[in-house]
């Protein structure tokens, strides 16, 4: 996982109009927990953390740096945004320890172009995210999965994926990463037999085929409607 510093300060518990308050100044409310501590309320400032969800996504240790010297690594474990203006409103930082293992998802990414797409076959990508614990140092950005050699009607499992010894795999082994697959069989038109009943009805209006009549013939079985016949006695 990359690792970078931002600037963290502490703040008072308090209502909305304090929060609403420090939002305008141009910090994200938050809080930092973890195993060992107590939960303590920060607040950081909104354009270096903005700057670092964008060019390192999400993937990413965050030392938080306190006045005084002290220090203390995280990672986003959950943040909220306002839906309108799509903007930062809480964070919620955990504290880890580098020298302790740490569970997380890492993205999979395919490279390069099966070779079943040749035989007229798509690439199916079926997981997007891999379960992973490791030192948070060794755990990767993402994994890149070489589908080059998938061939159609193959596929590339968990188990088949090599992330060294010092990564464990959580994910199900089981699980399919990859496949190439034949593509959606389209529907053809089903073409209508002209039967002799249809035969005969075209017969009798000109310019009629048989065929389109078959089409709007009523289905076998359909009772005949039945009402008064015309100049029917009262």
């Amino acid at each position: 996982m990359q690792r970078v510093a931002i600037d963290a300060s502490p703040r008072e518990s308090g209502k909305h109009g304090k929060l609403s308050a420090l939002r305008r100044k141009g910090f994200i409310p938050g809080v930092v927990y973890g195993r060992g501590m107590s939960a303590e309320s920060v607040a950081v400032p909104v354009r270096a953390f903005e700057r670092i969800r964008r060019t390192m996504g999400e993937s990413v240790i965050i030392d938080l740096q306190f006045e005084g010297g002290r220090t203390l690594a995280t990672i986003v474990q959950e943040h909220q945004m306002n839906p309108i203006r799509d903007t930062y409103t809480h964070v919620d930082f955990l504290a880890i320890a580098l020298d302790q293992p740490l569970t997380t998802k890492i993205a999979v990414r395919p490279v390069g172009t099966p070779i079943g797409l040749k035989e007229g076959g798509v690439l199916e990508h079926s997981l997007y995210e891999l379960e992973v614990e490791a030192l948070p140092l060794d755990i990767p950005d993402y994994l890149e999965v070489d589908v080059s050699e998938l061939a159609l009607k193959h596929s590339i499992h968990v188990a088949d994926l090599k992330l060294g010894d010092k990564i464990r795999i959580l994910t199900s082994d089981s699980a399919t990463v990859f496949s190439v697959v034949a593509p959606a069989a389209e529907e053809v038109p089903v073409a209508v037999e002209p039967t002799a009943e249809a035969a005969a009805a075209a017969a009798a209006v000109p310019g009629a085929t048989p065929a389109a009549v078959a089409t709007t013939a009523a289905p076998a079985g359909t009772p005949t409607p039945v009402g008064p016949a015309k100049n029917a006695p009262k």
